[in-house]
């Protein structure tokens, strides 16, 4: 029985061995062959031609709008660089450097020891080395490959280079954040001076900039970039590369940073346009990835649109003041069926001003959310030639009386719905609010892709409400497609340095509402410009639809319209929401940019009407294509006021 048991002891020993054998000679073959792979790319690794490669964004058209990642890199040699940067690149990122070789596995161990006390990743443990190597060689992609070949490569540079070359090339490959490569490209872009210049406080910030650039930026995060500062001071002293007195002065310096350039990031085209675009990529790549990677990005924007809404706004808001002074404009021009944007413009100039109005800015729209009140009345069985009250009124509130009027302080009596949207009718619109009900409108809004909070009250006929114009422009592109609703896509596919397609967008629509109600909202809409408050836009000669808007005391100006293919809106007014004009409506300082736009983008494209959707009855389309009818004629032949008005509020 013994004999048995130490027969299958030797047995077991025996596989075990065989087992140790065949995976250690597997470790073998697989560092043997990426050893090989690495050794070819050797020379690359450390050459400074082998540098990041910037990602490359094109129009639809095939064009080069912008390139994120531009190397702002001027090389120096270490003796030109202050031994203060020195030390404190050292304190932040790796203390031992003159002291371990390619892989410190004492600062290993420690930095575990660190993350396991803290209960998350507080110290990272490569070296500079290994991090030169990610720099200018690697990518950030962490997979088994990719950290064995940088150990490798790590210890072929600290065989081949000194260690003063290997900081010397890092000094120079690492990336500092606001486009600056390299520690004398850093110290112009933040100081304005050269890094044999920089100070102790100085380069113990922009040390700290390294970890995460976007996230420790002065600029966008003060606060954030001080505690860092902090730390990599405290990091100086204690490993003695300053002295107590050098430590305290350090803390208690005032760091200067240059006035932060306009012009950041290579923009070329477009600079609202692809400043979303560069903030898109970073959200979902990373700084890393878009400024080193080589990724060709192709959007949705047309050049030739983009020159011809650039013209509009600078000659539109140039008509209104004949100086600049600080008047703002927004424009969006989408396909309604993929909501691929075209054009787009977020302010008068993005050198002065680098927030994009058309996308972040929360304005009143006015009258232009009148549609969707008329919208939701038809989905609730209105028909235009359906009749609402227009008469005085008063509203009580908490105690408060609201006595809403029309803009020229005119009251028709009884007007149809045709009539008061292309009239742009207040007291007539508020009463149909009621009607249909304040929470049907507020659902239809959200389901049109509003997505600021809407007061419950009657004021929303008046566009009280706070939206951005963008999604004025997807709920129009809504009414446009008889219902369907399009996400906006801004980039259609990403492609790598390989040739990799890495992202593809596709047009997504929903439907909200029938198509029937889209094309008699349609008609309506028509009737804006042919007879109404968007009658200016007749000039372009073709079928339009749109609307216009204008808030209390001029303070913003609407007008959001659309062919068959394509829809536009524009917004003006000041940031700090002061009157433009007196008299300043949709009509007279937002439609004028509107027609200058889709004139030119409209000129040469064959004239398309709107399509009349299947199975519709005739009826319902001469209702449409009939002019509104005049308010006076109605009195004697429709129901009286006062029934309108007690139907109205119940």
């Amino acid at each position: 029985m013994r004999g048995f048991f130490k027969a299958v002891f030797k047995l077991f020993l025996g596989l075990i061995s065989a087992v140790i054998l065949i995976g250690l000679v597997a470790g073998f073959v697989y560092f043997g062959s990426v050893y090989m792979s690495v050794k070819k790319d050797f020379n690359k690794a450390i050459s400074v031609k082998m540098l990041p490669l910037p990602t490359k964004v094109y129009s639809a058209d095939g064009k080069l709008i912008a390139k994120f990642g531009l190397q702002n890199r001027i090389p120096v040699k270490l003796k030109d660089v202050s031994p203060w940067m020195r030390y404190a690149i050292l304190a932040a990122e790796d203390a031992r450097f003159y002291e371990h070789g390619a892989i410190d596995l004492v600062g290993i161990a420690r930095a575990l020891i660190v993350d396991v006390v803290k209960g998350k990743i507080v110290q990272g443990g490569s070296t500079i080395t290994q991090q030169l190597v990610k720099n200018v060689y690697l990518t950030p992609a962490r997979t088994i490959d990719r950290k064995v070949k940088e150990i490798i490569l790590a210890y072929r540079i600290e065989k081949e280079m000194s260690k003063d070359e290997i900081l010397q090339l890092y000094l120079n490959t690492v990336y500092f954040g606001d486009g600056a490569w390299g520690v004398e490209a850093a110290a112009r872009t933040y100081f304005d001076k050269h890094a044999k210049d920089l100070t102790i406080s100085e380069s113990a910030m922009l040390a700290g900039l390294v970890a995460a650039p976007s996230y420790y930026n002065p600029y966008k995060h003060p606060k954030r970039a001080r505690k860092r500062t902090i730390y990599v001071l405290r990091r100086m002293y204690e490993n003695h590369f300053i002295n107590l007195s050098q430590y305290k002065r350090a803390m208690n310096a005032k760091i200067v940073l240059r006035k932060p350039s306009a012009n950041l990031f290579g923009l070329i085209v477009a600079p609202y346009f692809t400043d979303y675009i560069r903030s898109w990529l970073i959200d979902k790549y990373g700084e890393e990835i878009v400024y080193k990677s080589g990724l060709n990005v192709y959007t949705t924007l047309d050049t030739n649109l983009q020159r011809f809404a650039f013209i509009a706004v600078k000659s539109g808001i140039l008509s209104i003041k004949k100086r600049y002074d600080g008047l703002q404009a927004a424009l969006i021009a989408m396909d309604p069926k993929t909501g691929y944007i075209k054009a787009l413009i977020g302010g008068f100039d993005y050198s002065k001003s680098q927030f994009n109005r058309a996308l972040q800015a929360r304005r009143q729209p006015g009258s232009s959310f009148k549609p969707i009140i008329y919208l939701t009345a038809l989905t609730e069985g209105y028909l235009p030639d359906d009749t609402i009250a227009d008469m005085p009124i008063v509203f009580r509130f908490n105690g408060k009386e609201w006595r809403p009027q029309n803009y020229e302080r005119v009251f028709h009596g009884t007007v149809t719905l045709k009539y008061a949207l292309a009239h742009s009718v207040n007291v007539a619109t508020i009463n149909l609010l009621n009607s249909v009900g304040i929470g049907n409108v507020i659902s239809m809004a959200h389901q049109l892709g509003i997505r600021e909070k809407i007061p419950h009250n009657l004021s929303i006929a008046l566009g009280s409400l706070s939206v951005k114009p963008i999604e004025m422009v997807r709920a129009y592109a809504a009414f446009d497609n008889y219902g369907l609703l399009p996400e906006p896509i801004f980039i259609t596919k990403i492609v790598d340095k390989y040739g990799r397609v890495i992202y593809r967008a596709k047009p997504r629509l929903r439907r909200v509402f029938d198509d029937v109600d889209g094309y008699i909202l349609t008609g309506m809409l028509r009737n804006v410009i042919l007879y109404g408050t968007g009658r200016a836009a007749r000039v372009i000669k073709r079928p339009l639809a749109g609307k216009t808007g204008t808030t209390n005391n001029y303070r913003d100006a609407w007008f959001i319209g659309y062919s068959p293919d394509l829809v536009c809106g524009v917004w003006v007014g000041y940031d700090d929401n002061r009157m433009i004009f007196k008299g300043a409506t949709g009509a007279r300082a937002a439609l004028p940019i509107w027609i200058k736009f889709m004139s030119n983008a409209l000129e040469g494209e064959p004239v398309k009407d709107f399509p009349i959707p299947k199975g519709i009855t005739k009826d319902i389309v001469d209702m449409v294509n009939s002019p509104p009818e005049n308010p006076e004629e109605l009195q004697t032949t429709k129901p009286t006021i006062q029934q309108l008005y007690e139907n109205a509020i119940q």
